[in-house]
């Protein structure tokens, strides 16, 4: 099966995530960039509010094509309760996507709000089936709850098998 982590990451804590589901899986993974360009101090400023009102971001690259896939892990950080404005326009950039299986996720330093409710429907909205959803909490000094991932590590293992 071949699977694909497609996710925005700004601090490097979504990147890390994908990161280890692709050391565990042999999945690929793709990184898309708000082009935006957010410093610290900007993505709170400028970025915050646009996830507030579920903008989409300009990205790169502006269009994902799933053919050749068959599982998609797509990851957002949590911003304000929600995804990434740049997670946003990730999900609406998929092509061939009809019928894809996904697993979404996102990473915050506390709860996913509304993050992974908004990601499913939008994924469902492009013809994607869910097969499920994970949020990995980091702590301030950045360590991830090993039992979250570990859930997810196995969760995709699954799927890859079947």
């Amino acid at each position: 099966m071949k699977i694909l982590c497609i996710y925005h990451s700004e601090t490097g804590n979504t990147h890390s995530v994908m990161e280890e589901i692709s050391r565990a899986t042999g999945a690929e993974m793709l990184r898309v960039r708000d082009r935006a360009g957010y410093g610290k101090v900007t993505m709170y400023i400028r970025g915050i509010p646009r996830a507030l009102r579920g903008t989409h971001a300009a990205i790169e690259p502006d269009a994902i094509d799933l053919s050749g896939y068959d599982l998609v892990i797509l990851g957002s950080p949590v911003w304000a309760s929600r995804p990434t404005p740049a997670a946003n326009a990730m999900i609406q950039a998929l092509k061939n996507c009809l019928g894809k299986k996904a697993l979404l996720v996102c990473t915050s330093g506390g709860g996913p709000g509304e993050t992974l409710t908004l990601m499913e429907n939008h994924a469902k909205e492009r013809g994607m089936e869910v097969a499920g959803s994970f949020h990995v909490r980091f702590s301030m000094r950045g360590d991830r709850n090993q039992e979250e991932m570990a859930a997810l590590i196995q969760a995709v293992t699954k799927l890859a098998e079947a």
